[in-house]
């Protein structure tokens, strides 16, 4: 078979649409590509770009000297003691990748810092500072020279001798507990202050620590001598939700542990329950029936008893012998008569005929129900019809 008599062969439709899928895949692989081809340029100020614009290299280089170093990718509720210091790199304004803070998400924040944090703020944001968020100075621009450079004497011990910057702000004003860290005689350009138990040292200039400027004199030892960890082991960490990296925040990462573990427990007893009523492991637990005995229910039980006991036919003998003694009175025989002596002396032949059947059933029948029935009717008969303190026979 040739390859065009194959294709003949093929279903249209089912090609077709194979056809078309992957015309789509294709349209949407090359459309991906150009997406991240064209990306955004603009300095992102992360530590996890590498480009000129990114902070990677400031976060390598702390790895390198020691400094135990991560990034922060959760909201500032779940800031804790564990972190010595917070680098916090303001976004710009115009990019799209920038997560602003909420009103929880800075009282969050503040907190953390007045409970002994120590944040390095790289940025300016002016509105926040008219706010009062964590005591922030606000900016103004640089202007002309007008004191000597000052540069503290931590720097220095640092190993910090001169450090250039290229932005046109500068803090405006400080309050009195506001050490100035450098200040190149038109306004300072980092300041360190405190805030509650904790540290804020604010930093003007986001450009400075970019992976394109970092290699510049003494820019790594400045970088170095404002984020290292105040205490032994301490933990440095890059804020990089400001940035878009965020780690979804779930319920059960918010409630206590305990409290997530008892849910959980809880709904597991649920299914469990769910799944026993659903489905039947065994065979159903039928209830035990509870009536109260009834005086017909004793009398059942006693009549079995004596009838187990042969009481039947003792009962049938006991009222042949009684009709007997009866009759015999009534015609004025003797109590130990014979019955023929007695059925001689009764003058009317059907009760004659009773009397010898009465007998019979009690004497020389089968000791059931019928005959024990039979003859205590024939004996309560003749009874009635010899009784000396009744009405004469019929």
């Amino acid at each position: 078979m040739t390859f065009l008599a194959a294709l003949r062969r093929l279903p249209k439709l089912e090609t077709a649409i194979l056809v078309i899928a992957v015309a789509v895949l294709v349209a949407l692989a090359v459309a991906t590509g150009k997406q991240q081809q064209v990306g955004p340029t603009i300095d992102s100020f992360s530590s996890y770009d590498p480009a000129s614009g990114g902070y990677r290299a400031f976060y390598q280089m702390l790895g390198q000297v020691g400094v135990h170093v991560d990034r922060f990718e959760r909201r500032p509720a779940f800031l804790d003691a564990e972190i010595d210091t917070l680098i916090y790199v303001e976004p710009y304004d115009f990019d799209a990748r920038a997560v602003p803070l909420s009103a929880s998400d800075l009282a969050a924040l503040e907190a953390w810092v007045r409970a002994g944090g120590h944040l390095l703020y790289i940025g300016h944001d002016n509105e926040a500072a008219k706010h009062g968020v964590l005591s922030l100075p606000i900016t103004t621009d640089a202007a002309a020279r007008t004191h000597a450079a000052v540069l503290a004497p931590e720097l220095e011990r640092a190993g910090v001798t001169h450090v250039t910057f290229e932005t046109a702000y500068r803090w405006k004003r400080w309050k009195h507990d506001f050490s100035v860290l450098v200040d190149d005689g038109r306004g300072p350009l980092a300041v360190t202050y405190p805030f509650g138990r904790g540290r804020v040292t604010a930093l003007i200039d986001e450009a400075i620590f970019r992976n394109d400027e970092i290699a510049r004199p003494d820019r790594a030892r400045f970088a170095y001598a404002l984020a290292a960890p105040s205490h032994p082991n301490g933990v440095v960490s890059f804020d990089e939700t400001p940035h878009g990296h965020i780690v979804a925040t779930r319920w059960w990462d918010v409630v206590p542990r305990s409290f997530a573990i008892a849910i959980f427990v809880a709904i597991g007893v649920i299914l469990v329950a769910l799944a026993g009523a659903a489905i039947r492991f065994g065979p159903p637990l039928v209830p035990v029936e509870r009536r109260d005995r009834t005086s017909a229910d004793f009398i059942d039980a006693f009549s079995t008893l004596l009838e187990r006991g042969g009481a039947r036919r003792k009962a049938s003998r006991d009222a042949a012998r009684s009709a007997s003694h009866a009759i015999a009175r009534s015609v004025g025989a003797s109590a130990d008569a014979s019955s023929d002596a007695i059925a001689s002396a009764i003058d009317r032949d059907d009760l004659r005929a009773d009397y010898r059947n009465m007998l019979d059933f009690t004497a020389n029948g089968f000791a059931d129900d019928r005959n024990l029935v039979l003859g205590v009717a024939l004996a309560q008969r003749l009874r009635k019809e010899f009784a000396t303190h009744g009405r004469p026979g019929n």
